[in-house]
C-alpha cells in the first residue's frame, strides 16, 4: 500500500511539473535607455515575463490548441507601450526567423483617431516547444 501511494504521489508531481513549464521563450529587448535578454518557462494561455532592468512586462497569450499564433502585449511606465497604429497588443505568427516587434510610447488609438507615437524599442521573441 505504501508503494502504491508513493508511486501515485510521484506520478502526480511529474504531471504537475510538466504543466508548470509548457514551453520556453527566449526574449531580447532593445530600447534607447538599454537592452536586456533572457529566457523563461511559460505556461500556456497567459505568461507574464518581467524585465526589471527596463521596467517592462511582456504578456504572451498562447493557446495550447494553436501553436502557430500568439498575441503579445507590453506594459511599462505610463504612455508605454503600443504597437503599430497605437494598438495595445499585436498578433504574431510563430515562424522562423522569430518575429521582431517594434513598440512605441504615446497614446492609444481612440475610435478612428490614430496618434503619431514615438519609437520606444524592439522586442525579439523565439518560442521553443518540447
Amino acid at each position: 500500500m505504501k508503494f502504491a501511494s508513493a508511486f501515485m504521489a510521484a506520478a502526480l508531481l511529474m504531471a504537475s511539473s510538466a504543466y508548470a513549464k509548457d514551453y520556453r521563450i527566449d526574449y531580447g529587448i532593445e530600447t534607447a535607455t538599454g537592452s536586456d535578454a533572457g529566457a523563461t518557462a511559460c505556461p500556456y494561455e497567459v505568461c507574464h515575463v518581467k524585465v526589471d532592468k527596463l521596467n517592462l512586462t511582456i504578456i504572451i497569450f498562447l493557446s495550447r490548441n494553436d501553436l502557430s499564433h500568439a498575441r503579445i502585449q507590453i506594459e511599462g511606465k505610463p504612455g508605454c507601450c503600443f504597437f503599430e497604429l497605437g494598438a495595445r497588443s499585436q498578433g504574431i505568427v510563430l515562424s522562423n526567423p522569430p518575429p521582431k516587434l517594434r513598440f512605441f510610447t504615446g497614446t492609444a488609438a481612440r475610435g478612428l483617431l490614430y496618434f503619431q507615437n514615438e519609437p520606444a524599442g524592439t522586442l525579439y521573441l523565439r518560442f521553443h516547444f518540447d
